[in-house]
């Protein structure tokens, strides 16, 4: 069993982010540019990767751009080499920062994407291994998800993976247990509307405090297009 005793020996092996004040808890982000379906839909009309706010920040921000590709060149290096370095660093960092914060609520990748179905599974014992955390994961790598579980791979309650649809307005992907739509208005809201456009684009407000992204009972969150 792998051991990380200090935050500068964890981001040695991944960076989890506190710095979204948008949102509670944790964040990792890595490089958006390395989508593997998000790439193609990037160059699509009217996809929910069309606009996509991440590429814009990296183009914006050169520290980011080099922050999130080192991110995604450290994943790749040590799910490779040593799995478990991975999985104690990121467990080190949220766990670390919940128990300062008070905020048990972790976002994977509000820059990116899946990268691998190693990288799935790594993220799985993650979550197995920080019983206390509500774990949210939106993905628009189906078939990553897919394959982890046609190979026997099981998902713990406590991570949400919400799978997206592809296009502004679609209605949710059958086939996935919690998901995610996005779209305009006037169209059609699939579920629950995500109210952080009506407060600061955040999920806490006036409105009140949402965390229906990581609720596994809330089956598709709709997300007005802004």
């Amino acid at each position: 069993m792998t051991t990380i005793t200090t935050l500068k020996s964890a981001k040695e092996f991944a960076n989890i982010s506190l710095g979204n004040s948008k949102m509670p808890g944790t964040t990792f982000a890595q490089d958006s540019f390395a989508c593997k379906v998000g790439d193609k839909l990037a160059k699509v009309e009217g996809s929910v990767c069309a606009s996509c706010y991440a590429r814009k920040i990296q183009k914006l921000r050169p520290s980011v751009n080099q922050g999130w590709k080192a991110n995604l060149e450290k994943a790749r290096t040590w799910l490779t080499k040593n799995p478990s370095q991975w999985v104690a660093a990121c467990k080190f960092q949220i766990e670390r920062a919940a128990n300062k914060s008070g905020e048990n609520f972790h976002r994977w990748f509000d820059s990116g994407d899946l990268d691998s179905v190693e990288q799935l599974a790594a993220i799985v014992q993650v979550a197995i291994e920080t019983p206390s955390i509500n774990h949210w994961l939106p993905t628009r790598e189906a078939g990553i998800v897919k394959r982890f579980k046609a190979n026997g791979g099981k998902i713990p309650s406590n991570l949400v993976i919400r799978v997206s649809a592809t296009m502004i307005g679609d209605k949710p992907i059958a086939g996935h247990e919690t998901t995610s739509t996005v779209h305009r208005k006037g169209q059609v809201v699939f579920g629950h509307e995500c109210p952080a456009s009506k407060q600061g684009n955040s999920c806490s407000g006036h409105l009140g405090d949402c965390r229906a992204c990581w609720n596994p009972s809330v089956k598709n969150i709709s997300y007005p297009k802004h």
